[in-house]
């Protein structure tokens, strides 16, 4: 393995749910490989903000909203690799994303808390700096919270 390669899988699997939110916290699912695949990304620009998914509905249940955002061929979700690459390294973040109406989602991967809600991980700006959190998929989404997906 070239040693670019070498520290993309080890940055890749540097998130730890539980060592990130707290005792408990797992991941509900195999990571989704499709996601896992892409590895880091050393430029974020290229990727896409996207509610392609929604069809016209202006909210929609979070298991709904992810099963369509997988299932996608044409993009591929990030996941919580990429959320954490992009909390610890900021300046990664494209100044655009500023912008995005809602929270963007990592939708690659699923976590489970400890009282068992799977939720996605989400960063969004907030005045003066990013904030993350993450979100239930119990619940129902707004249509303007974008996931972050690259093209197939």
């Amino acid at each position: 393995i070239a040693m670019s390669e070498a520290k993309n899988i080890i940055d890749a699997v540097a998130f730890s749910p539980v060592a990130f939110i707290g005792v408990d916290w797992s991941y509900a699912e195999a990571r989704n490989p499709r996601s896992a695949a892409l590895g880091l990304l050393d430029d974020y620009s290229k990727v896409k903000l996207s509610t392609e998914w929604l069809e016209g509905q202006s909210h929609v249940y979070g298991e709904t909203r992810r099963t369509r955002i997988i299932a996608d061929v044409d993009h591929i979700s990030l996941n919580a690799d990429h959320f954490f690459d992009l909390w610890n390294n900021k300046e990664k973040i494209p100044e655009e994303w500023k912008k995005a109406s809602g929270v963007i989602t990592f939708d690659g991967d699923v976590l489970l808390s400890p009282n068992g809600s799977r939720c996605v991980l989400c960063l969004y700006w907030y005045g003066d700096g990013w904030r993350w959190y993450y979100d239930g998929l119990l619940y129902g989404w707004f249509a303007y919270n974008p996931s972050a997906v690259v093209e197939s």
